[in-house]
């Protein structure tokens, strides 16, 4: 079971992390698509392709390229 999630940004040679709560994990998997297989440790995910043609639009994201 995951315990926690800490997010760091990297932006201009400079970072920031910070602590999820359980919902904003929650959230973020289910968004990414993030699967956890536990009789192989293995993760799944939606492709870049697919949160771009999906996900995105409806969270009206402009990505950066």
């Amino acid at each position: 079971m995951i315990e926690g999630i800490e997010l760091t940004i990297y932006m201009n040679d400079e970072s920031i992390s910070f602590d999820l709560s359980p919902t904003q994990t929650e959230v973020i998997f289910k968004a990414l698509g993030i699967q956890f297989n536990t009789e192989n440790n293995s993760l799944t995910s939606f492709a870049d392709n697919s949160l771009k043609k999906y996900i995105l639009p409806k969270i009206n994201f402009v990505p950066v390229d």
